[in-house]
């Protein structure tokens, strides 16, 4: 398929070069991720686009303007009922109301602080009927969902294929995922991780080698600043956006030979300004 999509718009798709998106000539979009870019035999995706002449009151009549959440003072529900579980010390209800709510979080620890292993388990979390796509180097996150994609970049220049995690960020777009897992944010991708979540896949989640959740923002924000696509924005501003895109950061830590949750940061929970 992704061979016969290549050759009607002059591209190619093989080992070395296994992404591939193109219009099919009836109109609609193919996206292909082959092996070693894709687990399981690859990835194929084809977007029909229908446009459908709706009213507004056939949006009322169906049901589309019901479950509308209101935010009070910039806090949606969702945000107020974080801040009273996290007043209430409920760690656990917090964690479980993040995820169930389509907030994103950020994972953040030094090594072997356990970040993949929690990432696993909040991947458990997820409604079972989402989409998933996940974006590693190397394979180890398991979302149980039946309706997950498993892509997967090359380390440095080994492999058959140059494939980097933004690349496989800008064609898991193409794929219609709900939420996106990438096992850890490490250079130029992180711009395209928050472009990401900023365009429609909230819940997203990622982990990132830091000491503190504001050392995270920090890391996150140096990141985005050396792909140098953050020039007119200040330090500050930068990481205001990142703390408005995941604005749950958990830390883990280990001590003792224990890994476990040692500190929570909610940006939408502080009365003080970034």
């Amino acid at each position: 398929i992704g061979e016969r999509a290549a050759a009607t718009t002059n591209q190619f798709i093989n080992r070395s070069s296994p992404i591939l998106s193109a219009a099919l000539p009836t109109g609609e979009r193919i996206q292909v991720v082959l092996p070693p870019a894709a687990a399981n035999g690859g990835a194929v995706s084809i977007r029909k686009q229908v446009i459908s002449n709706f009213t507004l009151d056939d949006y009322r009549d169906q049901g589309s303007l019901d479950q509308v959440t209101v935010a009070v003072g910039g806090l949606s529900e969702t945000d107020h009922a974080l801040i009273d579980q996290l007043s209430a010390k409920d760690i656990y209800g917090f964690i479980r109301t993040a995820i169930g709510n389509r907030v994103s979080v950020l994972i953040s620890g030094g090594t072997s602080s356990g970040k993949t292993t929690f990432l696993n388990a909040c991947l458990k979390s997820v409604d079972p009927h989402e989409r998933i796509i996940t974006l590693e180097d190397t394979r180890e996150l398991f979302p149980p969902q039946h309706n997950a994609v498993h892509l997967l970049a090359s380390r440095g220049d080994q492999g058959t294929a140059s494939v980097t995690i933004q690349s496989l960020l800008e064609a898991s777009l193409r794929m219609r995922p709900d939420r996106l897992f990438v096992g850890e944010v490490r250079g130029s991708e992180a711009f395209a991780f928050l472009r990401a979540i900023n365009t429609g896949h909230p819940g997203s989640m990622s982990t990132v080698h830091a000491d503190t959740p504001l050392g995270a923002y920090e890391q996150l924000a140096m990141m985005v600043m050396q792909s140098g696509l953050s020039a007119a924005y200040p330090k500050a501003d930068l990481i205001s956006y990142i703390q408005s895109v995941i604005p749950i950061v958990i830390q883990l830590r280990r001590e003792g030979g224990r890994r476990g949750v040692s500190e929570i940061f909610f940006a939408r929970g502080r009365t003080d300004a970034p």
